[in-house]
């Protein structure tokens, strides 16, 4: 590895470091800032970022970002295998899905609510302000860091995936399509919001399976992750694909992602042993080098899977003339 990959990947870390630690040393600040219960933010910039600043502090958040820091770590100094990334999701699950409401907002409302509040000129709150700039912010940091290491529902999709399909029917769906779609429920949603009010996500909760955290249990709610779960024996990560606008959203994120899965094309020998080991759709594109590709949930198995280290989670390289 070069000297100057080094030096930036150590900026990268100690930058994610600070996103985790800074909130805790500006809270009290921040909490006597003038931020209030705060149902929207507004006014004063300095007061909005110390509320924000402040908000980072509680127990969720920084849980939250030393998972997404130790992922990427892991990804940068140690090859995981498929086992070792289930037991890794599984503990996800249990951290945030069960033990820590890191739900509350959940990371879904936190990305619709906003787009509502500025379609109708309502307010955007605190606390979604807070959860959104969490997930920008790892996103920004590492591609998929939020839905890869943090997202209880991502990680029991994956869980799921790990159960074997019948006659091994997995699939792995064309992005064009599964964006299409995620695309088109996005739009429907904001036609839905300018003309209604209502969102289609959340409207009796009929695409926010992050309710299921909240121990609710109605049918709507019951039939959507019992489909989800069900698909997922099949398909990675379904929901997250075909439906999730926090997916659409660090999937937007990814292309200014600072560490991501690259390619170093001198080492592939194109065996495709990635390709076939990897139930992530991602893996084809990124050998073939195209500029849009589908969402890469930084699980680390193609890295694991390359005999030629050729594929390894860091800084974007320039492509030479």
């Amino acid at each position: 590895m070069k000297r100057n990959t080094i030096y930036l990947s150590v900026f990268c870390i100690v930058l994610l470091t600070i996103l985790v630690c800074a909130p805790i040393l500006a809270e009290g600040r921040g909490r006597g800032g003038g931020g209030g219960a705060g149902s929207g933010v507004g006014g004063d910039r300095n007061t909005d970022i110390s509320a924000i600043l402040a908000g980072l502090s509680s127990i969720k958040f920084i849980l939250g970002g030393l998972a997404a820091l130790s992922g990427l770590i892991l990804l940068k100094t140690v090859k995981i295998n498929q086992n070792i990334r289930t037991l890794l999701m599984c503990a996800v699950f249990v951290l945030f899905g069960v033990l820590v409401v890191l739900h509350q907002p959940n990371p879904l409302r936190a990305v619709v609510d906003p787009v509502t509040a500025l379609a109708t000129g309502g307010a955007i709150t605190l606390k979604k302000a807070t959860m959104l700039a969490f997930i920008g912010g790892l996103s920004v940091i590492g591609a998929k860091l939020f839905c890869g290491w943090v997202c209880p529902f991502g990680a029991l999709q994956e869980i799921v995936n790990r159960i074997p399909a019948p006659f091994q029917k997995k699939i792995k769906l064309p992005f064009k399509i599964s964006n299409s779609i995620r695309i088109s429920i996005f739009a429907i949603s904001l036609v839905m919001v300018i003309g209604t009010g209502c969102d289609l996500y959340t409207y009796q909760n009929i695409l926010n399976p992050f309710e299921l955290f909240d121990w609710h249990f109605e049918l709507v709610l019951a039939v959507l992750v019992g489909a989800v779960l069900i698909a997922s024996v099949f398909v990675y990560r379904p929901f997250c694909y075909l439906i999730c606008p926090v997916g659409l959203l660090t999937w937007m994120l990814e292309h200014i992602s600072i560490f991501r899965v690259r390619l170093d094309r001198e080492k592939c020998n194109d065996c495709k042993k990635c390709i076939l080991k990897s139930s992530c759709p991602s893996v084809k594109a990124i050998l073939d080098g195209d500029t849009v590709r589908p969402d890469c949930y930084a699980c680390g198995v193609c890295i694991d899977a390359c005999p030629k280290d050729a594929l390894e989670f860091g800084i974007r390289k320039k492509t030479k003339a």
